[in-house]
């Protein structure tokens, strides 16, 4: 599956602030696996900040 580049850098964007893992490591995960590690990232950042607006 291919998608958008802008789509690609926004998801290595936002790991990337809030893992801190290699561009290269953050490259080679899978469409599945990413977006799964973004939506957990995203889950926590929620729980730790509630009633923010993200």
């Amino acid at each position: 599956m291919r998608y958008a580049v802008p789509t690609l850098w926004e998801e290595i964007a936002y790991l990337a602030y809030y893992l801190h893992w290699p561009f290269a490591e953050l490259l080679d995960l899978d469409h599945r696996s990413r977006t799964a590690v973004i939506a957990e990232v995203g889950r926590i950042h929620r729980a730790l900040a509630p009633g923010a607006s993200f």
